[in-house]
């Protein structure tokens, strides 16, 4: 998974470089799921109304996936930035460009009342909203 990851952080760099901030980035194993993986993905410029933004991000890690490892995800799940999972992914920590954290599933299980096996957040912190887009 580390080697994903690492790939996942470039389309997050290169999500950022075109489109703006990405408050939150994570991936949630979830129990049931055949060991399919979720993205789960908020920034100001993302609606989940809109299947366009569904489609940027998914083309952009559809670059530096190969189709083997981008077959491991089975959805996005794009958050309004004040969706309460949002904040409180963070307030788990902050993570910015070239790092990420696992947290357990028990963790985010509890608060999220369905299972997850693991979880990694690639991308959290908090921007000024008066300065962003």
């Amino acid at each position: 998974m580390k080697d994903i990851i690492e790939k996942i952080k470039t389309a997050i760099c290169d999500l950022e470089k075109t489109n703006g901030n990405i408050l939150v980035f994570a991936l949630f194993l979830r129990e049931g799921l055949f060991d399919k993986w979720d993205i789960i993905v908020a920034a100001s410029w993302l609606d989940s109304k809109k299947m366009d933004d569904y489609k940027i991000i998914s083309s952009e890690i559809q670059k530096v996936l190969n189709d083997s490892e981008f077959l491991q995800f089975s959805r996005i799940v794009i958050l309004d930035q004040d969706d309460p999972v949002v904040s409180f992914l963070q307030n788990l920590k902050t993570i910015k460009n070239g790092s990420y954290q696992e947290f357990s599933g028990e963790v985010l299980s509890n608060q999220f009342g369905f299972t997850i096996k693991r979880a990694y957040l690639l991308r959290s912190q908090k921007i000024d909203k008066t300065s962003s887009n």
